[in-house]
């Protein structure tokens, strides 16, 4: 049975959208949880929300979660998620992509990340057609000694990969937070770079979100920029970096920044779901 209208204005946001068929998601940032009830969370709150995750896990976790995305197609994305630094991640690389896993996830690098030694490992991504997503910006602190920081992930390295691997399909975390400008104009000249608005932005930028088309300035194709430049807004994709059970309160702040930065429909189809279907290669439900 239809809901009528009055019921549907009462459901979340994600369920309405996909009730009446005008949304599909694809989270583009999900970490697996080594925790029994995860899968079970995670499809009892996506699936009914026409949504769908591209879940990132170590090593140890792939077999749980190649077994999570068989069970759960219409759900799961198997992403892998490496150690740049550790001697087994090219191997890490190629069991990952063996098991039919989409994108791999790194963080954490104790050299810049454009730095030559990570090369093998975006040339054995490229050779794979993964997606390769990268952290950038600020970093949580830990009570372990790291030897890494915030500097060694700016936004702006990504350009870097970006014009040495030109067909690798490349994401970048948080915008780069605090580097926003940075992020967006590494991504207005790279056909194939794009970020997402996880973390804390959209919360610290909320009583002033308009300031994202400052950053995303661009209407297309101008003397400016690359032949191939997209509309600005474009270059963002869907991502939660929370757990299942926030993705309506994230829906709702990329929704707000949208809303505030005046996006048409048409493009925010393609940041919630569009784009990330197309680069790996899922038909979008409606």
């Amino acid at each position: 049975m239809s809901l009528s209208r009055r019921n549907l204005l009462k459901l979340p946001l994600a369920a309405a959208a996909a009730q009446t068929g005008r949304r599909f998601f694809i989270d583009s940032h999900q970490h697996y949880e080594d925790k029994p009830d995860y899968i079970g969370r995670l499809v009892r709150y996506y699936k009914p929300r026409n949504a769908m995750a591209c879940v990132n896990a170590f090593r140890k976790n792939m077999d749980a979660l190649k077994k999570a995305a068989a069970q759960h197609p219409d759900v799961i994305i198997p992403y892998g998620r490496i150690n740049v630094d550790e001697p087994a991640a090219l191997e890490e690389i190629d069991e990952f992509a063996a098991a039919g896993f989409k994108g791999i996830k790194m963080h954490w690098p104790r050299h810049n990340w454009d730095d030559p030694q990570y090369f093998p490992h975006y040339a054995r991504l490229d050779h794979h057609r993964m997606v390769a997503l990268f952290h950038t910006g600020i970093a949580a602190h830990v009570e372990e000694p790291q030897f890494t920081g915030m500097e060694r992930m700016r936004p702006a390295y990504l350009d870097t990969i970006a014009r040495a691997f030109p067909k690798l399909y490349i994401q970048g975390a948080h915008l780069g937070n605090p580097w926003y400008d940075e992020a967006a104009e590494a991504a207005r000249w790279c056909p194939r770079l794009y970020f997402d608005l996880t973390g804390s932005s959209l919360a610290k930028k909320a009583k002033n979100l308009s300031i994202f088309r400052d950053y995303l300035w661009w209407e297309g194709p101008s003397m400016h920029s690359s032949p191939h430049a997209v509309p600005a807004f474009e270059k963002l994709v869907f991502g939660t970096d929370e757990p299942p059970e926030d993705l309506d309160a994230v829906i709702a702040r990329y929704d707000a920044l949208l809303n505030a930065c005046e996006v048409p429909e048409t493009i925010r189809g393609k940041v919630y779901g569009g784009t990330l279907a197309r680069i790996l290669g899922i038909t979008p439900r409606p």
